[in-house]
């Protein structure tokens, strides 16, 4: 019943002993390659190498390198427990005549009566003018078309998928890619880091990273699939570069480069939640803008701005924000003299004159306290901000809690 199935089946299928010889073929086969029990497999392909030495397969200079014997071996010993493998080429001598062929196949252990065979099946099979089977594996086919790259390794840290475009990144062909190691493939700095998150992932059943590569940015995604075969982790790298663009633009301010309310919102909660440091938090208000923009025009308004912004950069600060028309926010680690900061700050913005305005600053400074919650800190400072404007502008007002 059976051999009925197999044989009326549209994919080619081939069954090996341990000693590459063919055990059975499916009539699609039968119809291609002459069918002849015994013989060994690479004299059932009719490899060419076989024919100009005149020696059997296995046994000729190249069956050495040949990536068929060399993966059905790695199944028959149980080394990986199948595999999927594309565009396989070699010339084959049919009827006389030279033929470059072309096959995409999977290979896979088959046990009966405590003895290991192999089972070969053909998803796509052609010469240089005729396809002989063509039935793509629709899962690859989608994976081969996606611009992520896509593999999946077994628990010894072996490759046994990989997709298109990861062959194509890393230079390495699919078929050169199956039991390799990543030891094998990348720098020893790299496969460290990887090592560390593969085995995250397996005791976690997942691990997401966000890293930078040769200038572009990927989330590394990896997780465990428990397969009733096998376990497999399966990893998932996309090029996140457009996306994290676009999300600075999100969390930037557009005129002067810092970050805007939301990112100074986003940050304060995170500060908030992890209550590691120390900070100061302080309000800057530039003087006379609303002057500056009636008198010189809002190109001059803007451009005050940007001094602002600019001059609070060359303080070495890391978190800067513009949280209002004229507002900025600035925040200060323990350890930092946020006096001197300020003053230096103030110290170049009035180094400035917009026409006949020269440019000036207040700026209100407080401690966070934790136990105060994010609103009232903020209040706090802003009390300290206004107490400067009050006191003539252009000043520093630091309220110690």
């Amino acid at each position: 019943m059976f051999k009925k199935i197999l044989d009326e089946h549209k994919n080619g299928i081939i069954v090996l002993n341990r000693k590459f010889e063919v055990c059975y073929t499916n009539k699609i086969l039968q119809n291609i390659f002459s069918h002849t029990p015994g013989k060994r497999c690479g004299e059932f392909f009719e490899c060419i190498h076989q024919s100009l030495e005149k020696k059997r397969c296995l046994e000729t200079r190249k069956c050495g390198k040949c990536n068929i014997k060399n993966n059905i071996k790695k199944v028959l010993d149980g080394e990986i427990k199948n595999i999927y493998i594309e565009n396989i080429e070699y010339e084959a001598l049919i009827n006389d005549k030279i033929e470059k062929i072309s096959m995409s196949i999977e290979i896979k252990n088959l046990q009966h009566e405590n003895e290991n065979y192999i089972t070969i099946e053909f998803f796509k099979l052609k010469t240089l003018d005729k396809i002989l089977i063509s039935n793509k594996r629709l899962l690859d086919e989608m994976l081969d078309n996606l611009g992520d790259f896509i593999f999946y390794k077994d628990f010894s840290g072996k490759y046994i998928y990989g997709n298109k475009s990861f062959c194509e990144y890393i230079g390495v062909k699919k078929i050169d890619l199956i039991g390799k190691t990543d030891s094998e493939l990348f720098s020893e700095v790299l496969v460290k880091e990887w090592v560390k998150g593969d085995k995250k992932a397996w005791i976690e059943g997942k691990f997401i990273l966000e890293e930078k590569i040769n200038g572009r940015y990927f989330r590394v995604t990896k997780q465990r699939l428990d397969a009733e075969e096998q376990a497999i982790l399966v990893c998932v790298i996309r090029d996140i570069t457009y996306e994290r663009k676009e999300m600075k633009k999100a969390y930037q301010d557009g005129l002067t480069g810092v970050g805007n309310r939301h990112a100074y919102d986003k940050k304060i909660r995170k500060i908030f939640e992890d209550k590691e440091k120390k900070y100061d938090i302080a309000l800057l208000d530039l003087d006379f803008l609303r002057e500056i923009n009636n008198q010189q025009g809002h190109n001059q308004g803007d451009f005050a701005l940007k001094v602002t912004a600019k001059a609070i950069k060359n303080s070495g600060l890391k978190y800067i924000y513009r949280i209002g028309g004229d507002e900025f926010a600035f925040l200060i680690e323990d350890g930092i003299d946020t006096f001197e900061i300020c003053e230096n700050i103030n110290r170049e913005i009035k180094s400035v004159k917009i026409g006949d305005i020269p440019l000036s600053s207040s700026i209100g400074v407080i401690n966070l306290k934790y136990d105060e919650g994010i609103i009232n800190n903020f209040n706090c400072a802003d009390e300290a901000l206004y107490e400067s404007k009050r006191s003539g502008r252009g000043k520093i007002t630091i309220k110690k809690r």
